[in-house]
This record gives structure tokens, sequence and C-alpha cells, in this order.
């Protein structure tokens, strides 16, 4: 717990020197320019140092390491493809039972995706930095290698979006897909959240998210149908996370006060917004499907680019400075907790261990 957050001190006290190119930022020297360049860098080399040079942090740890002897061998493996060739390139430079460079790669690339997507979109780094360590998106990194590669690319192609750049947007999410297939879910729903919504829209909203609670029963059997082996498994534990939805309801609230004062002339703003009120209704309405929260994750982690850039727009410095106070200390809280968990036989993210003090 003590490195965890003393990475999470380091990095958002780094990231404090780091000046956007927002609207209240017109002019950056070079000087600037050189400092951001090389905080980033410094942020991306600690998170990726410290998940990159783990050893037996994570319950699917070894699962990952004897994965690797199969993908060596040509042998069947549930990973997808993509993921597969990584591995064996860099088998190929490190030997065939090298595990721990696999482990470093995809570590420095995830970390790569998160830095760089925080650098690339938020209108505050340091507060977006903060909110990507505390919801515990990084450090939930450790274990589900797979999915936070392709979440931090799907994180960082949020810009592709936003910039009407569909080509890099389909492409990068099609390469993150060959890492892990649930990322191609944003495609559809980062395209229905940049839409423009009218007032008999939310009519419809309403409408869908009422069938999704009155149809459950067959809803679960079209999934099963198509994921056939979740029918029944450890994952169909009709787990239904009320943390997450006390956040993502939290998130609406705040984001309801600003809505006419900041977001709606915004188009950025409400993509983000539209994303966390979907994400909203994944957590409350999708629980009963197994590892839907790993689609709502894909929603609710514009979050962290939604509260920094309100944050940044309210005009009046106290009401600023109270919202921003409250909100640091309730995500401040939920990691104390988020920590708590870290040591349960289902995460095994605590205790770290790494190269230097494995022997």
């Amino acid at each position: 717990m003590i490195i965890y957050s003393l990475v999470t001190i380091v990095c958002v006290l780094l990231a404090v020197m780091v000046k956007e190119n927002s609207i209240y930022e017109k002019n950056k020297t070079l000087k600037q320019v050189k400092i951001n360049e090389t905080v980033a860098f410094a942020v991306f080399f600690i998170l990726a140092f410290l998940s990159g040079t783990r050893i037996a942090v994570g319950n699917d740890f070894w699962v990952y390491r004897n994965n690797f002897e199969l993908i060596a061998q040509s042998r069947v493996v549930s990973s997808e493809f993509g993921f597969n060739l990584i591995v064996k390139i860099v088998q190929w430079f490190a030997g065939y039972d090298n595990y721990m460079p696999i482990f470093f790669v995809f570590s420095a690339i995830t970390a790569y995706f998160f830095v760089k997507a925080l650098y690339d979109e938020s209108d505050w780094f340091a507060a977006s930095l903060f909110l990507l360590l505390t919801n515990g998106f990084y450090f939930s990194s450790l274990n589900t290698v797979r999915y936070y590669l392709a979440f931090a690319m799907a994180l960082y192609a949020i810009k592709f979006v936003l910039a009407g750049r569909h080509l890099e947007f389909i492409a990068l999410i099609v390469l993150a897909a060959t890492i892990h297939m649930t990322v191609l879910i944003v495609i559809p729903i980062y395209y229905l959240a940049n839409l423009e919504y009218k007032k008999w829209h939310i009519a419809i909203v309403a409408a869908l998210t009422a069938a999704l609670v009155v149809l459950r029963e067959p809803i679960r059997k079209v999934a099963f149908l198509i994921y056939p082996y979740y029918d029944g498994s450890y994952l169909d534990d009709f787990d239904i996370s009320y943390t997450n939805i006390l956040k993502a309801a939290a998130v609406l609230v705040f984001s309801i006060i600003f809505y006419k004062s900041i977001i709606k002339d915004d188009r950025k703003l409400k993509f983000y917004f539209n994303l966390n009120v979907g994400a909203l209704i994944v957590f409350s309405c999708l629980w009963y499907l197994p590892e839907s929260t790993r689609i709502g994750y894909y929603l609710s982690a514009s979050n962290i680019f939604l509260i920094p850039a309100i944050l940044k727009r309210i005009e009046n410095k106290r009401l600023r400075t109270f919202f921003t106070i409250v909100i640091a200390l309730a995500y401040a809280v939920f990691f104390v907790f988020y920590l708590r968990t870290l040591d349960a036989t289902d995460i095994r993210i605590l205790p770290y261990r790494n190269w230097f003090f494995a022997r």
C-alpha cells in the first residue's frame, strides 16, 4: 500500500508542473513544452517501471506465464492473436522461457497509452492523472494485463472520435481488439455518445433502459448464445457493484449542476457526459451479465477527462476551489478503500514484489 500511495503522490506532484494547451493557456514557451514532455516521460517511466518489474503480482501472473510457454510451443490459448504475436516477438529476442521481459513490454505499452491519452486529451493533466490512479485503472492493469492494455488504447482513441478522424479511430480499436476482443464495443458506443441528442431522445433512452431491467432473462439467453462458456461459470455471479453505480451517479449530479453553464455548448464535454450516463445505465441495469463491469469501465473512464474539464471552467473561484477539494477528498477516500482490497485472493496486487527484492 505504501509503494502504491507513494507512486500516486510522486506522479501527481510531478504532473502539477505540466501546463496544458487549454483555453486558459494560449501561449506556451519552448521551455514549458520541454518541461511538459519531461514530466510526461517521467510519469510514464515510473508507471512502466512499477508494473514492468513486478513478479508474482496479480492473481493471473502465473497463468500468463504458463500461457507464454504454450504460445512459444504454438499451442492453443484463449488469448487473441495480437497478444500472442507480441509474446512470440519478445520471446524471439529474449528467449523461450524468459517471461519477465514480456511483462515489461506489455506494462510499457499500457503505461504509454495511459499517459499519452492524458497528455493529449486532458484539460488538466495533474487532475486527470490523479483520477486515473485513484480510480484504480492503472493499478488494476498489474492484474488483468490484456484487458487494461485494450482499455488504455480505447482511452487514447477518444481523441480520434472527437477530431472526426474515423479511420484512425477504427484502426486503433481493431488493433486493440487483437489484444482483447471486448474493446470492439466502444466503436458503436463512442459514436452514439458523440451524437447530438434532442429532448425526445431522452424518452427513447429511458425506454431502452427500462427494457434492460424488464427483459433480463431474454437478454441473458441471447448473451449466452454468443458466449455460452459464461453460463453458470464463476463469473456469472449476479454481482452488482454499488460503488461503481454511486461514482457514476455522483459524477452525473456534479455534471448536471454545471450542464447549462459549461457542458451544454461544448461538444467534447457532452461526449464525456453521455459516456458517463451510459456507464450508469450499464452498472445499474446490466449487472446481471457476466463481465458487464468491463463494458462500464470503457464508458466511465471518460470521467478522468470530464471532471477536470468542468473544474477548470468554473468561473467562480470559491466554487471551483470547493468542488476541487470535495472531489479530491472523495477519490482519495475511495483510493484508500480500493488499496485495502488488493490483497484479496482473486486480485493479489498486494503484496508488491519486483525483480530487485524477489530474492
